[in-house]
């Protein structure tokens, strides 16, 4: 049975994310922070997990207490936080509803949080009319990718007012996600239910590749990209759909894989374990994708290293691309207790699951299978 902890935090949470370790060799992260969505006064907040206490004189309340998330500290945020993202392991940005970008800072075991920088109206529309700020990516800990209903994507520096680039035509609806795919091409999806591919070397009103998983347009509404091999990528629509891309192959580059009653909100997959994906979504239900009992044979004949010595490529090739053709099935687990409001948002470090909701909850779930 999974092991989770509820937390009540009324607030609703639009986004939530764990602060990165500061280095590799560094303990898994018990920082994380949310944004809120849909009040008269919205906010970010930092909360902290207390590291685990095994003590078997420890009553199980106790326990469980020791692990209930708890606030640090709260920051007033004008607009709904629509998308927050780390740059390095003491600064986040923030996208808001009003077309602002900020970048906040705390440093870890310090209780004050700082509005470092801010671009306002990083996003609008020509009348000059601010729109909102829809979605964010980082590279490194120097540049912030922003996307908006302007269809616009503008690429920042920390420290710098001016952007670096601006992509003014990306695209002619809603920008709902996007990524760097490598360090000069970022990954967009859109709400005519586009993926598309922009070289920043390139001329920046051209997109290099276009990719549509069906002609009836359905709006994708988020994506993550394979943490080893960044030509998979997953993506989620707003029918509820779990795409897996292959943005190697131009004839067919998808998998449609059925998944939530409502809109996708949210797909991850584990950083250190990318044989195991996860999905949020408005339907109340979050899922757990495990691909780990796919073995190589069932490599599709197109990919390369078929007919090669499969024990050498075995760390190569992922599920992920063997879905249609492995005798295998995914194993697909349900993480929470039961169906509530939307689930909005949800990221996930080392064994150790977070989602915020409508219901003004944050779960923190244990995957023990993960560790």
């Amino acid at each position: 049975m999974t092991d989770f902890i509820v937390k009540f935090v009324s607030k609703k949470i639009s986004k939530i994310r764990w602060r990165p370790k500061a280095d590799v060799k560094s303990s898994p992260s018990t920082t994380f922070t949310t944004g809120s969505w849909d009040d008269e006064q919205n906010t970010v907040c930092v909360w902290q997990i207390r590291d685990k206490i095994a003590s078997e004189e420890m009553e199980e309340d106790a326990i469980a207490l020791e692990h209930e998330p708890q606030k640090v500290f709260e920051m007033a945020h004008s607009g709904d936080v629509l998308d927050l993202q780390y740059v390095s392991s003491d600064i986040f940005a923030v996208a808001s509803s009003l077309g602002n970008v900020a970048l906040m800072k705390h440093r870890p075991n310090s209780e004050t949080l700082t509005n470092v920088y801010s671009w306002d109206k990083q996003h609008h529309f020509r009348t000059s009319d601010n729109c909102p700020c829809t979605c964010l990516a980082t590279r490194g800990d120097d540049w912030i990718a922003s996307g908006g209903e302007d269809g616009r994507v503008v690429i920042s520096a920390v420290g710098q007012r001016q952007p670096i680039q601006t992509i003014e035509k990306a695209d002619s609806c809603t920008i709902n996600a996007l990524t760097f795919l490598k360090q000069t091409e970022i990954l967009t999806v859109n709400s005519f239910g586009q993926l598309k591919t922009f070289d920043l070397r390139q001329d920046l009103d051209k997109q290099s590749q276009i990719f549509s998983v069906t002609e009836n347009h359905t709006p994708l509404l988020c994506l993550d990209k394979h943490p080893g091999q960044a030509h998979i990528v997953a993506t989620g629509g707003e029918d509820g759909m779990l795409t897996i891309w292959d943005l190697r192959q131009e004839k067919f580059p998808m998998t449609l894989l059925e998944a939530h009653t409502g809109a996708m909100w949210e797909v991850k997959f584990h950083p250190n374990n990318p044989n195991h994906l996860f999905t949020c979504s408005n339907d109340g239900s979050l899922w757990h994708w495990d691909g780990s009992s796919f073995s190589a044979d069932s490599i599709p004949s197109y990919l390369p290293g078929k007919g090669k010595d499969i024990s050498k490529m075995a760390g190569v090739i992922s599920p992920w691309l063997s879905l249609e053709t492995s005798r295998h099935k995914l194993d697909i687990a349900s993480l929470l207790p039961n169906k509530s409001l939307p689930v909005n948002s949800m990221d996930i470090e080392s064994s150790t699951l977070l989602c915020g909701t409508d219901s003004e909850t944050v779960y923190s779930i244990n995957l023990p299978m993960l560790m």
